[in-house]
């Protein structure tokens, strides 16, 4: 090359750096600098953030499993567990897009020049959105709106203000921002107009306003942009339609959904739910399409499901036996959702619950119980169903056990050992039926799938690196198994009383069973004679079970199931059978108050039989009796319940102090009413909160005291059973000491919201300080690159070290490091699953913390001013 060739090759390169230099400068409104800075903003850091926020989302998606026996969300954000996994991608959105707006924003005279710089902050604030940073968020969104106006992003960017206006349930915010969009002018080119209206939706229905929700979503469906969303809003619609009882409409909708070609569990759900909402007419052609689905092997894991359906349609046009068949055959085909089997349990007591066949609702209730999440809305029916029937079925056993045994006992030898056969072989044949219906089951159960193999979402990530992959696997487990706590043996459950039947994988685990004893007890005649009553005292002890067991079934179908004829039934029995046993006199006394209040509801009797009947025969046989004094003054009982309410309101007061751990007043308290009020309702109560009292008080003898004494007094009582367990832990039991609601002398920590650090708490013997630095190091880096942490060590007492991380600018900031430390499985394992103590404190309360060395009081701080409420 000749020199002068070279001089122009340095000439031109000398002009370009020239030129560059020039358009590096963020304060000249040149088109040449215009053009640098937009196109550098856009091809470097908003690209890329922008496509990572957008895998991040679509990971969430595809993550979500859809609850069917809710409405549907419109719009889908992710668990709280995925929110926490995407943070590393959504900081790195964040992080970039800042970068772009720090290096490339030209705001020259009070406006932005660069046109990329409102999408920068349009990715950040939508990446705080999804990590459920709200307020970050929305500052974020109010920014864009109020600094970019007339941009494409300004409009939008009140969309998803008002998004999240209603996840934190600031409804009036959320409508004044849509009104914002529905009143403007003129919309950008290409404003989707479908998630505006969805959003309305959205908002209607978190506010309860169905048949707004119906108008907006209408509307958004023929607007929907995208597939997804298109299919789910419609299916959303024929539930609300559903909802609302327009069950034709519904059935169209669903229709609808289906012919979309959406989905294979939203196309499912659909076929079924247009059964579920059919309520009249000829149901035919449904059943037609349910029995169509069976033979299909794809539906093999919701064959369950679709019997469930046809049992809704047997309901509704009363065919109790075939709904309970298909019910039946819905449990027995059951593969992986136990929620499902959980509905059809529950549909199965329900029926025999209304029949008042209350033995095999127990069962179902049971067994219903056993996979019902706690969160249902009717768990706590079902719990107290199960408990409430299980103590009527234990009655019911007693009295069909003593009748059977005094049945034999008047047989002659060979008719008794007759009967004793033909009892063993019912048990026989009853278990031989059992294994039937279980091998059929396991007949019809599918076979076993391989796992997909890792790394199959194309990323290369192994499958339990794969925060998504965990969290759609955490996902179906759930599905299957429910909401299980993370304990060995999770599989194990006591199935006594249950309809349950043992699963094929847990048959044969236990060890020392039947097989292992030789032949079953129940097949040996000698089991039956051993409890034949024999002789006048044995017969007495028979019926005084059958007795108390008659009584006791009685009050429970009166007070508990509110089932007045079957509680008539048994209390009339037991005055029937037994002239004078020890519950005849508080039988006449509930049959007179059973007809008392059918008479003050109207009834009457034409025989003149009723509730001065039971009173005549009380006041006769028990003239002394507490029975004959409250039916010769009813008022007395009103009395009795208006002084308990008072004696209640007292307790609480009283109780309330304990909680703010004035122990001496409390203890001057309990004595007061021990000693002065010995009819008090509230008395176990009160013996039992002075006795935890003095345990506040660290005086562990007169604590030993009395918990004895309450033990001693009260025995059988729900306090009884506590002091016995307290007293275990005092004598060397678990548990290791009298709890305490605070321990003395604690420090006056203060509430503070300012500067905070995380502090955990390790032993010194089983903790490399220096590992666990590194961890902790790595940690941050991961979850909070933009905020420069540093991890400390300091010797707490002889056998603890504390490891600080600071520092954390507030409250709010401690709080999101506090959730990401507990649920990191991975980067912290050996230090957050170990059960070490691990808070926040601030600046000024760390001092007395580290004076104090009472880790347990700030604990209790911590719990109370930090995590309660939130």
């Amino acid at each position: 090359m000749s020199s002068r060739a070279r001089s122009t090759h340095a000439w031109w390169a000398l002009l370009g750096l020239a030129v560059l230099a020039v358009a590096c400068s963020q304060e000249k409104d040149a088109f040449l600098n215009r053009t640098f800075h937009r196109l550098t903003a856009r091809d470097n850091g908003w690209f890329n953030a922008n496509e990572k926020l957008k895998e991040t989302v679509m990971d969430m998606e595809d993550a979500h499993v859809d609850n069917f026996d809710e409405v549907l969300p419109l719009f889908v954000y992710g668990t709280e567990q995925q929110a926490k996994a995407a943070v590393p991608d959504l900081e790195k959105c964040i992080d970039k897009c800042s970068l772009v707006i720090e290096r490339h924003s030209m705001e020259i005279q009070g406006k932005e020049r660069n046109a990329w710089i409102d999408d920068a902050w349009f990715v950040i604030a939508r990446s705080q959105f999804y990590k459920r940073n709200y307020s970050e968020a929305e500052r974020g969104f109010t920014y864009i709106s109020r600094n970019f106006k007339g941009s494409n992003r300004e409009l939008e960017s009140e969309i998803w203000l008002a998004r999240t206006a209603i996840e934190l349930e600031q409804f009036g915010k959320a409508r004044s921002a849509l009104d914002h969009v529905r009143d403007a002018k003129k919309l950008p080119k290409g404003f989707d107009q479908g998630e505006l209206a969805a959003v309305e939706a959205h908002l209607e229905i978190r506010r309860g306003k169905v048949d707004d929700a119906i108008m907006h979503l209408e509307r958004a469906i023929p607007l929907a942009e995208r597939k997804r969303e298109r299919v789910r809003w419609a299916f959303v619609l024929a539930q609300l339609y559903e909802l609302k009882g327009q069950e034709e409409k519904a059935i169209q909708q669903y229709a609808q959904v289906v012919k979309m070609n959406p989905p294979y569990e939203i196309a499912f759900h659909a076929q079924i739910f247009q059964a579920l909402a059919h309520n009249k007419g000829d149901s035919k052609a449904l059943r037609k399409k349910l029995i169509a689905m069976l033979r299909d092997d794809k539906h093999i894991d919701h064959f369950d499901m679709i019997h469930y359906a046809l049992a809704d349609l047997d309901l509704k046009e009363r065919k109790d036996s075939l709904a309970i068949d298909h019910l039946e055959t819905s449990v027995r085909v059951s593969t992986t959702d136990t929620k499902q089997k959980a509905k059809s349990f529950l549909k199965l007591a329900d029926i025999y619950f209304d029949d008042r066949a209350y033995v095999p609702a127990q069962q179902y209730y049971d067994s219903t119980r056993n996979l019902l999440a706690e969160d249902h809305l009717r768990y706590d029916e079902v719990d107290t169903r199960a408990r409430v029937l299980g103590d009527l079925v234990e009655q019911l056993a007693i009295i069909e056990r003593e009748d059977s045994l005094q049945a034999l006992m008047g047989l002659d030898p060979d008719e008794l050992q007759k009967k004793i056969r033909g009892i063993i072989r019912e048990r026989e044949d009853a278990e031989l039926e059992q294994q039937r219906k279980e091998e059929l089951a396991r007949e019809q159960a599918p076979p076993t799938t391989n796992a997909p193999a890792a790394g199959a979402n194309g990323r290369g990530n192994w499958y339990f690196y794969d925060p998504q992959q965990i969290g759609r696997g955490l996902s179906n487990f759930r599905k299957k198994w429910g909401a299980r706590p993370l304990e060995d043996n999770w599989r194990r459950k006591d199935k006594s009383g249950s309809a349950l039947a043992v699963s094929e994988e847990e048959e044969g685990i236990e060890e020392g069973g039947e097989e292992a004893k030789g032949e079953a007890e129940w097949k040996d005649p000698d089991f039956y004679l051993r409890d034949i009553p024999q002789g006048d005292s044995a017969v007495a002890e028979s019926n005084a079970r059958i007795c108390s067991a008659l009584y006791a079934s009685g009050m429970i179908y009166k007070e508990e199931l509110k089932d007045i004829d079957n509680a008539i039934e048994s209390f009339e029995v037991l005055n029937n059978r037994f002239d004078e046993c020890r519950y005849t006199p508080e039988a006449h006394y509930q049959l007179y108050r059973i007809y008392l209040q059918k008479e003050n509801d109207g009834w009457f009797s034409l025989e003149g039989f009723g509730s001065q009947t039971y009173a005549n025969i009380i006041t006769e046989r028990w003239p002394n009796s507490e029975f004959a004094r409250l039916v010769r003054d009813p008022n007395i009982l009103q009395a009795d319940e208006a002084r308990r309410v008072e004696e209640e309101a007292a307790y609480r007061e009283v109780y309330r102090m304990y909680r703010e751990y004035s122990f001496y007043p409390v203890i001057t308290a309990c004595d007061r009413v021990i000693e002065n009020e010995p009819y008090n309702h509230f008395r176990p109560k009160y013996h039992f909160l002075k006795a935890m009292a003095i345990g506040g008080t660290r005086d562990i003898p007169s604590f030993r005291t009395a918990l004895t004494q309450v033990t001693a007094e009260f025995p059988g009582t729900e306090e009884a059973q506590r002091a016995d367990e307290l007293l275990a832990s005092l004598n060397g039991g678990p548990g290791g000491g009298a709890p305490r609601p605070k321990t003395a002398g604690a420090p006056a920590y203060k509430k503070d919201d300012g500067p905070q650090r995380y502090v955990v708490v390790v032993p010194n013997r089983t903790v490399d300080m220096n590992t666990a630095k590194a961890a902790l190091s790595d940690f941050n880096t991961t979850y909070f690159g933009h905020t420069a942490l540093q991890v400390n060590g300091n010797f707490l007492d002889s056998g603890h070290q504390v490891l600080i991380i600071s520092p954390l600018p507030d409250k709010s900031k401690a709080l999101e490091y506090h959730g990401l430390f507990e649920a990191n499985g991975d980067l912290l394992s050996g230090l957050n699953d170990q059960g070490y103590p691990a808070f926040i404190i601030s600046e000024a309360n760390y001092p007395l913390f580290f004076e104090s060395k009472d880790t347990a009081a700030y604990q209790a701080f911590f719990q109370q001013n930090y995590l309660d409420g939130q």
